[in-house]
Order: structure tokens, then sequence, then C-alpha cells
């Protein structure tokens, strides 16, 4: 586990930024499935990967139990996941950036360490993983080397888009058999309605 951190020289960062408005204003890293926090269950499998770890939040104070983590605010503000983006390629030490939005609570360690050997063996800005047409930006790859593109893409639209900026980046897609657990492993936490199916789900097959 030690040899493949010190080989795969990419950092992570989580978002946990974002209005969270369907949840009332309630951070959605912080919502308990079969009580565990979803940042908890995230920082686990992540620190098992990564010597490198970066949480982007506009509320430092609510990830107080993770302050040895480098926790750094949105540069640019109400400019949706990109601008957590930008600022986790500021924060991060690596070139390669490993993103992934706070509220998807089935993560796959075994997915995370596939799709770094696909980003490693491949020149390219952006490696994105895809199911079929789904693809999955905020599970995805990123090098440095685009922030001063990012920068600019922020500051010259009022769209902003993943789909927008990543048109004019060399991403490639990193196709993924259709399976049930490639799909848990991409599964957002959105709404009220999606946390109850997904206790249910965690219910059902914890017996």
């Amino acid at each position: 586990m030690e040899l493949f951190k010190e080989q795969n020289n990419i950092s992570a960062a989580i978002l946990a930024g974002g209005t969270n408005k369907r949840f009332n204003g309630k951070t959605k890293a912080n919502i308990q499935i079969s009580g565990v926090r979803i940042i908890a269950r995230t920082v686990k499998i992540l620190h098992e990967i990564f010597d490198d770890i970066v949480i982007v939040t506009n509320t430092p104070e609510e990830f107080k139990g993770y302050s040895h983590f480098n926790l750094v605010p949105d540069e640019i503000k109400n400019v949706g996941p990109l601008g957590g983006i930008h600022s986790a390629l500021q924060a991060a030490k690596n070139e390669g950036v490993f993103i992934f939005a706070s509220d998807m609570p089935c993560i796959s360690s075994e997915l995370v360490k596939k799709h770094i050997e696909f980003y490693n063996k491949r020149k390219c800005d952006a490696a994105i993983p895809k199911i079929n047409n789904l693809k999955e930006p905020l599970h995805a790859i990123y090098n440095k080397k685009v922030l001063t593109q990012l920068t600019d893409f922020l500051g010259g639209t009022n769209k902003y888009s993943i789909e927008n900026f990543i048109k004019d980046i060399n991403v490639r897609y990193h196709s993924l058999n259709d399976t049930e657990e490639n799909r848990r492993a991409f599964i957002n936490i959105n709404t009220p309605q999606d946390l109850s199916c997904m206790e249910l789900y965690t219910t059902a097959n914890s017996m």
C-alpha cells in the first residue's frame, strides 16, 4: 500500500463546497449514512492511496477533525465545481490532482487505483472515467498545467460548466464496464430522496 502511494505521484482533492440548496444548506460531506459521515468514508479510502490530500471548503470550521489535511477555500467563488477544481490545482503538491465530489459515499479504492494507472500511462490534461455515455468529471484526474487555462475560462464566461471547459483541453476517457459496482462508485447524494435510497441499499446489503 505504501509503495503504491509513493509511486502514484498524484494528489487527492475533495470538493466540499457548494450551496447544498436541496439539503437546506447542510454540507453534504457531513451527511451520515448508517451513522458514518460521507467525508469520513471518503478520507479513510483516500488516506490509504494518497500522501497529499486537499479539502476545498468555504466552511473550514465544519472540518476541524481534518485540520491535518490542507483545507483551502474557493479562491474564485460562485462558479460551481470549477471553482473547487481551480483551488485544488493551486493547493495540491503534485502535478496530477484526483478530484472527488464530497457527496459520493461509495468510492471504490480499486477503481481509484485503476484510474490512476490509466492516467499515468497517457499524456493528457485530464483523465475522466465514463460508463457508456455517462461521464464523471468529479471523479477524475486533472493536470496542473490547465490551471492558467481554467483561470482564463472562469474570467471570460458566465457559463461555468465543467463540460464547457473540458472541450478545450486534452481529455482522455477511461471507459469502464457497465456493472453495478462501477455505477455505484459514482452515486451522488443530491437530494434527501437519494439519501433515503442509499440508506435502504446499505441496510439491505448488510443483512
